[in-house]
C-alpha cells in the first residue's frame, strides 16, 4: 500500500461516517466524550462530529476495516501509512461536516 492509497482509504471511510451519522434534533444520546445529551441547535454540529469519530473507532471492529489495517501493517512504512489513513479520515469528516447547512440539520 502507498501513502496515497492509505489516505484515500481513510478519506472514503471518513466520508461514509459523516454521511451516515447525522444526528436529529431532540435525539437523546449517550456519547462517551459528552455523556448524556439531547441534540439541539447549539450542539448538533459538535454531536455530529462526536458520532463520526466514535463510529470511526467502532468500525475498526469489522472485517472491511481489518483488510485495510492488514494492508497498512504489512508495509515497511506502516507508521507513515497510519498517519495518512488518520489524516484521510479526519479530512473527510471535517470536509463533509463543513458542507452541512442549518437546513440539513432541520434548524
Amino acid at each position: 500500500m502507498e501513502k496515497n492509497e492509505a489516505y484515500s482509504a481513510g478519506r472514503n471511510q471518513g466520508h461514509g461516517l459523516a454521511c451516515h451519522n447525522v444526528p436529529r434534533l431532540n435525539d437523546k444520546l449517550w456519547l462517551d466524550d459528552m455523556g448524556r445529551v439531547t441534540v439541539d441547535a447549539d450542539n448538533i454540529r459538535e454531536i455530529h462530529q462526536s458520532l463520526c469519530f466514535a463510529a470511526a473507532m467502532g468500525a475498526r471492529d469489522y472485517s472491511p476495516w481489518e483488510f485495510t489495517a492488514h494492508a497498512i501493517n504489512e508495509s515497511e512504512d506502516f507508521e507513515t501509512l497510519w498517519e495518512e489513513y488518520e489524516r484521510g479520515v479526519s479530512d473527510a469528516i471535517f470536509a463533509d461536516l463543513a458542507a452541512y447547512t442549518d437546513e440539513d440539520y432541520g434548524l
